[in-house]
Order: C-alpha cells, then sequence, then structure tokens
C-alpha cells in the first residue's frame, strides 16, 4: 500500500506536467514509455542487494511497477480535453485554474483510475514477487516455502489469499471511483 500510495502521488502531478509541457512531453515521456517496457521485477535483485530484505525495497518495486501505469494515464488524461472544449471554456471567461478544476480535472479523472486501477492489480503481483524474491516474511515468502516443501495444497491456499488482497484493492479503487466520478458513463447502473 505504501509503495502504490506514492506512486499516486508523485506519478498523478508528473502525468500533468507532462501534459501541459512540450519539452518534458519530448523528452521525459519517451523514456517514461521505454523504462515501461522493461520488467521492473528484474530490479527486485538489485534492490534486495543494495538495501538488504527490509520493507523498503519491497515498496521501491512496488512503487516502480505501479508509477508507471499511473503517470502514462494521467499523460493521456491530462492530454486528451478536446480542442473545442478548450477553446469554449475560455470563450465563457472562466481563469485557467477555474477550467482546469471545473472541468480538465473531472475530464482527466476517468482516463486516472484506468492508471489507478492497472496500477493496484501491478501492486498485489509485485509485492509478491519482491517477498519471494528477498524476504524472510510475508505471502511471497510463504509460497516459496511451502513449494520448495512440495505443499501445492498450501502454495494454492497463499496464492488464493493474494488473489483475495489484490481483488479487494481493485475493489477499493473502483468503490473510490464510484464516489469521486458518479456521473461518469462508466458508473451509471444498467
Amino acid at each position: 500500500m505504501i509503495g502504490y500510495a506514492v506512486a499516486i502521488v508523485l506519478a498523478v502531478p508528473l502525468g500533468l506536467a507532462i501534459a501541459f509541457s512540450s519539452i518534458l512531453r519530448r523528452t521525459i515521456y519517451p523514456f517514461f514509455v521505454s523504462i515501461e517496457m522493461v520488467p521492473k521485477i528484474a530490479f527486485a535483485p538489485l534492490f534486495i542487494s543494495w538495501l538488504g530484505f527490509g520493507l523498503l525495497p519491497k515498496v521501491i518495486i512496488v512503487f516502480l511497477v505501479c508509477f508507471f501505469p499511473i503517470v502514462l494515464n494521467a499523460i493521456l488524461a491530462f492530454g486528451s480535453l478536446g480542442e473545442e472544449l478548450t477553446r469554449f471554456i475560455y470563450a465563457t471567461g472562466a481563469s485557467p485554474i477555474r477550467a482546469f478544476f471545473k472541468v480538465r480535472w473531472p475530464a482527466a479523472m476517468p482516463q486516472c483510475f484506468v492508471g489507478f486501477k492497472y496500477a493496484g492489480i501491478n501492486a498485489t503481483v509485485g509485492a509478491a514477487i519482491a517477498e519471494f524474491i528477498g524476504s524472510d516474511q510475508g505471502l511471497g515468502f510463504y509460497i516459496q516455502i511451502v513449494t520448495g516443501n512440495m505443499r501445492p495444497d498450501l502454495a494454492f491456499a497463499g496464492i488464493f489469499l493474494l488473489t483475495i488482497l489484490g481483488l479487494t484493492l481493485f475493489g477499493l479503487i473502483t468503490l473510490a471511483e464510484r464516489l469521486i466520478i458518479p456521473w461518469h458513463i462508466s458508473q451509471r447502473r444498467k
């Protein structure tokens, strides 16, 4: 949860800055796209050898697997408001700050939630793999131990618990989405 929360706090403002800056879009955006293609789990043994078996390497790994989906979706979200709507907003006399909070921010939230959900899925996987690779506690470590002891029943129990944790996080994000953007078409009941 710590890595996931830090990823949101850092990625959304950075995505906003990149969406509104042509210099950042030309320099940082391609770098982020290329870094997103690198399997972040490959960094896990490095972080563990550098930082030990504590909480910090696990938080960094979860942060890395969550940060890029959030920032890339935030860039898309804040940069996707149509030119016609932008001209209309300013034609009504709205200030840039008012236009941002009344139109641009709400319009960006559905796409941001796509990133939040995808990152939430990644968070559970990243934490389990970090525990699997270099930990002496946690579900990933437990699955590794019971698998080595030829206890697939207990390994599947650990996998089931990871699935429940992932679904719970996804459900909390979906609930937050319903509360924050109840007006969006994706939230309408059929």
